[in-house]
């Protein structure tokens, strides 16, 4: 499953395994589809979404969501009081000035990643 870009991701819902906080957006409409994605799937216990980029993510594009297990330096962003995202703090760091989003795009409706 391939999402789109990146949108802004509020610090306040998002909490983490490492001291430095990331800078990355995470809208709420990515947000809201992340949630039912989830609420949808019936991930298995243990299971989480994940921003992966090559060579995690195999599928068309630079990143996508793919499902995975918590790693020890993840950030976890939550929504409603769900974990709803997980992002590999060094891709974080990376990602300094990007947002995660959710929205209408040439191909219709997609996760996009925007880097600033």
């Amino acid at each position: 499953m391939g999402i789109g870009r990146l949108a802004q991701i509020d610090w306040h819902e998002a909490t983490h395994y490492r001291d430095s906080r990331p800078m990355v957006t995470v809208t709420d409409n990515a947000k809201e589809e992340l949630k039912r994605i989830i609420e949808t799937r019936s991930l298995s216990p243990g299971k989480f979404l994940r921003l992966a980029m090559p060579p995690v993510w195999k599928g068309e594009g630079g990143f996508g969501i793919v499902i995975d297990d918590k790693g020890v330096d993840d950030y976890v962003f939550f929504y409603q009081g769900m974990s709803v995202l997980l992002m590999d703090a060094g891709m974080a760091d990376g990602l300094t000035t990007a947002v995660l989003d959710f929205k209408e795009s040439p191909a219709g409706m997609a996760f996009t990643l925007d880097v600033y």
